[in-house]
């Protein structure tokens, strides 16, 4: 079955809203252009015809399969290389994607060299295929009043780069303290004293990879693998293996009930391809381990989620349109039940106090002014509701917490979509201009840090 990557264009935003949620097309990001609203999105070839004769106008963009498979046999090549020369785990090198194991081994090469200001922390739940995960603390010293940073990447398997920009972010912020050095990228230089004050004074908690499982499968058989490795349901085929990491947090996990009706593309189908929730919230103990790393270091107060692709940084809520005059209208109200989702009208609108949307945009487009410093791309700050409506993700689950639970501290949350729609295999693209974005997002995320350790 071929695999196109196309853009997408409908009568209006309610018509492309349609999309994802009631045609299960995979839709990944939008843009407004000076024509309307254009939709990236991914569907076999014989469904292009399809969408035409319901509407939409359909732009091949590439046809996924051969391309995708060339950014596999360019990663094992790149492996064998950085073997013969000794770089095995070394991502400032720049010789390709890392493995599984070596974003594994690129950690304990972290803690090996740089031990006094570098913690490497063993994550309680197992992957389904029996991988330990570990995340890392960048801090020198430490103290239940200085403020912390949360920076995931890897949930989705596909999604090769997230791993990768922050392993490339811990090693140059780690060398550049050992050798009290500034940080140059692009225009963008960040001086020595501004990295020192980073790991003096703020703790910086990465999980690099979230779903070892994913990227694994991902990089040696299917490049569009987006789940976990879950095992398919007794008595189902391989098409049921796997659970979206990204739909099976603690928020709004029930969307069938909690929204109105065709609106989520969250699905309890553990055949679909993309967004399959889960047997229950947080069943996947790759979902644990996210739960738990932010319950082992209640001063974060930043969190962001590196996915690609579409050059944004969202920030809550993604479950509706936010509002600011009416608290009761919130996600812990069952009274809205079923209400929830419906953008396009004022039944629903979550609840968010105007502060909180301020930082976030405030922090949003400082970081994308460090990223466009870098090379120029523009990356564009939103609420993360976008086109439709998502429930049990990442970010609005860490915003969620102190909601429900008030002795939890406050976590302002992002999504960063990192990467040009445009490019070659976006999700993957060819590494040279992964570099790129390496070092732009980055930036993103020093400035991330700096701005946390001045609040």
């Amino acid at each position: 079955m071929a695999l196109y990557h196309v853009a997408v264009t409908g009568r209006d935003r309610r018509h492309l809203s349609a999309l994802g949620g009631k045609l299960r097309v995979v839709v990944v990001s939008y843009r407004e252009t000076t024509r309307g609203i254009v939709v990236d999105a991914y569907v076999p070839e014989e469904k292009i015809g399809w969408l035409e004769r319901h509407g939409y106008a359909v732009t091949r963009l590439e046809k996924n399969d051969g391309l995708a498979r060339q950014r596999q046999v360019e990663g094992r090549k790149a492996v064998d290389q950085r073997l013969k020369k000794g770089r095995y785990g070394d991502v400032i090198w720049g010789g390709g994607y890392l493995t599984t194991e070596e974003v594994e081994a690129a950690i304990e090469l972290g803690e090996r060299n740089h031990g006094a200001y570098f913690q490497r922390i063993p994550l309680p739940n197992l992957t389904w295929e029996k991988r330990r995960s570990h995340a890392v603390r960048i801090g020198k010293g430490n103290g239940k009043r200085r403020p912390a940073v949360c920076f995931t990447g890897g949930v989705h398997g596909r999604e090769w780069g997230s791993s990768d920009i922050l392993v490339y972010f811990a090693m140059r912020v780690l060398r550049a303290y050992r050798d009290r050095s500034a940080i140059r990228l692009g225009s963008k230089l960040f001086t020595a004293a501004q990295i020192r004050d980073i790991v003096d004074n703020l703790d910086v908690v990465l999980f690099p990879l979230v779903n070892p499982d994913g990227r694994k499968f991902s990089m040696e058989h299917s490049p569009m693998w987006r789940k976990n490795r879950r095992p398919a349901p007794r008595g189902r085929s391989a098409r049921c293996i796997g659970v979206d990491l990204n739909r099976n947090f603690p928020f709004l996990w029930d969307f069938d009930k909690r929204f109105a009706p065709g609106t989520v593309e969250s699905t309890r189908n553990p055949a679909d391809y993309e967004t399959y929730i889960g047997t229950r919230e947080a069943s996947e103990p790759e979902t644990r381990n996210v739960i738990w790393l932010l319950d082992r270091f209640p001063n974060i107060r930043f969190l962001m989620d590196l996915h690609s692709y579409g050059e944004t940084i969202l920030h809550s809520w993604g479950s509706d349109q936010n509002q600011y005059e009416d608290p009761r209208m919130n996600f812990r109200n069952q009274a809205f039940d079923g209400k929830r989702g419906l953008i396009h009208d004022d039944g629903y609108r979550e609840h968010m106090p105007r502060a909180d949307e301020k930082i976030a945009v405030t922090m949003g487009r400082s970081m994308a002014a460090a990223i466009e410093r870098v090379r120029g791309r523009k990356y564009k700050v939103a609420q993360s509701v976008g086109l439709y409506p998502t429930a049990a993700s990442t970010d609005d689950y860490a915003y969620s917490r102190h909601l429900v639970d008030p002795r939890k501290g406050k976590i302002i949350a992002f999504t960063m979509e990192w990467g040009r729609s445009r490019a070659v295999t976006p999700f993957h693209p060819p590494y040279p201009e992964m570099r790129k974005v390496m070092r732009e997002v980055t930036a993103g995320l020093i400035e991330c840090c700096l701005r946390a350790r001045a609040r």
